[in-house]
């Protein structure tokens, strides 16, 4: 490495079998972390043994660097801590029917931000209509999203203005993580591409000029705008003829009246007549509950958040905690000071220590120390209500989520959970993993500004992730023979044997010097 890297190796005299495999340990992560690919970045590390609350390794622990997804880490602790792993969001429909299965005046939909309302949930809650025995509607869909307030883009956002799904907006009604699939086929006669909109309604209205061609290849650019209150999506260029098709994800810009579109359009498909048009609005106090329909529990829909590190579904759940523990309505800022009490109450972490830009640590708006992140791993292990469903959430090496590729045939692969997070400057793993011998460890490794490929960067990651998956506290130290024949507790091959109890390394280019 160019810099100096401070390495803090706490080895006790507790038993030489202890101190020769932490002082292995030390040794073999200076090495990894002398891995090119990290040589010019910010590297901040930690692991501790969570049986005993023993810190086996420190690099850079208090550094407070960009979080990436693992901010994920501590939004999900914070609601399973606040919310409970049973609690259910809600969307309730209210109106009146006549005898004659009319409704005279509007339906309302209001939501209580369902972060997991699909489509075909929504189609569920429209047949539930039509089962009550409404036949028409007479007046408008009123979408009521007054459960959530201020702006439903989160802070960082602005540094983005694409329109992908992953930055998709939030808000108290919202449909399919707020993002519609547009598909562009070719069209079998030569013609204009075809483009396909899903879920199907009068939200979208489409511009194509996108051709079929027979020779060359796919090019094609498929943007979405808004239009007034609703969207147009515009697809130009052109597909081969020989392409099976592609399929785009693209945000929607108005969450509460893309919900209403589609209902209304779920209600008509179904045979309920609908005469007025979808608009935002309040619910009257003497309106009447006609329907009422729950979200899977909190749990399940965190196993999306962190496994699969989706950032629409943290910040529902950051602005549900701001409307639950602070009042609602729900937003940003509540959310915030949610999660801010969460940390200094239940975990010990001192407000002004960390930075919160947003729930799901998307941008570069965020900062927290391996230190914290390990602290609330700690935390939310110490806690039986809802430990189960924490560790659950999490990605499996080799096994679930965004680590389902990573760290397979090694020790690691089933018995290594963490959330990873990825930004174009940051890469982050933080999680749970049991070691060879049974103990269980908690670590956090943080990479900043790193100049290389992203795969790269994983690779030392995984490197680490392995590495204590390995760790067999119950190995022997080798056995040496002194110049008088007596018989010692050694090292490792070509590791000169250290007498110390806490050990402090100094490494210069990735090689250990004694202190």
């Amino acid at each position: 490495m160019t810099m100096a890297l401070a390495i803090l190796l706490l080895v006790t005299t507790q038993s030489p079998r202890e101190d020769f495999v932490l002082e292995s340990l030390g040794e073999h992560i200076v090495e990894i972390l002398g891995n090119p690919a990290v040589a010019e970045a910010k590297v901040g590390v930690l692991v501790v043994r969570l049986d005993d609350d023993k810190e086996l390794f420190a690099l850079r622990a208090d550094d407070v660097l960009v979080p990436a997804s693992n901010m994920k880490i501590v939004t999900t602790a914070a609601a399973l801590h606040y919310l409970g792993p049973d609690y259910h969001f809600k969307t309730e429909l209210y109106g009146k029917a006549d005898p004659q299965g009319v409704i005279r005046g509007d339906l309302y939909i209001k939501g209580y931000g369902d972060p997991w309302l699909l489509p075909e949930r929504l189609w569920n809650l429209a047949n539930r209509v039509r089962y009550l025995g409404v036949k028409a509607i007479k007046g408008n869909i009123v979408v009521d999203s007054s459960y959530f307030s201020g702006p439903n883009m989160a802070n960082g956002w602005e540094q983005d203005r694409t329109a992908n799904a992953y930055m998709a907006k939030s808000g108290a009604v919202s449909l399919g993580f707020n993002a519609v699939l547009i598909h562009v086929l070719p069209h079998p006669n030569g013609e204009a591409a075809r483009v396909l909109v899903e879920p199907e309604s009068k939200y979208v209205a489409i511009e194509n000029t996108a051709t079929t061609v027979t020779r060359g290849r796919t090019r094609l650019k498929v943007d979405i705008e808004p239009l007034g209150a609703r969207s147009v999506v515009k697809v130009s260029g052109h597909i081969s003829a020989n392409d099976p098709g592609r399929g785009y994800w693209r945000r929607v810009d108005n969450p509460p009246i893309f919900t209403g579109e589609v209902f209304k359009s779920l209600l008509t498909g179904g045979g309920v007549a609908v005469k007025g048009r979808v608009i935002e609005g309040n619910v009257p106090a003497e309106a009447e509950r006609l329907v009422a329909m729950g979200s899977p529990r909190l749990a399940e829909i965190l196993l999306r958040v962190n496994k699969h590190s989706n950032n629409f579904m943290a910040d529902q759940v950051a602005r549900t905690l701001g409307a639950v523990v602070i009042s609602s309505p729900g937003s940003w800022e509540k959310g915030k000071q949610a999660i801010e009490s969460f940390l200094e109450d239940e975990v010990g972490i001192e407000r002004g220590t960390y930075m919160i830009g947003n729930a799901s640590g998307l941008h570069d708006v965020n900062r927290m120390s391996p230190r914290q992140l390990v602290m609330v791993l700690a935390h939310m292990r110490r806690d039986p209500h809802t430990w189960p469903e924490f560790l659950s959430s999490l990605a499996v090496a080799g096994g679930a989520g965004t680590l389902s590729e990573r760290m397979r045939e090694s020790d690691a692969e089933q018995m290594l959970r963490a959330k990873t997070g990825t930004l174009s400057t940051a890469s982050a793993l933080s999680g749970y993993v049991v070691c060879k011998s049974g103990e269980n460890l908690a670590f956090s490794i943080l990479v900043n500004d790193y100049k290389v490929d992203i795969q790269d960067v994983w690779r030392v990651q995984d490197d680490l992730g392995k590495t204590l998956a390995s760790l067999d506290f119950t190995m022997p130290p080798p056995l040496t023979e002194s110049p008088d024949g007596v018989k010692t507790l050694g090292s490792l091959p070509g590791h000169p044997t250290q007498d110390v109890g806490v050990g402090r390394h100094s490494v210069e280019s990735g090689k250990a010097s004694a202190p």
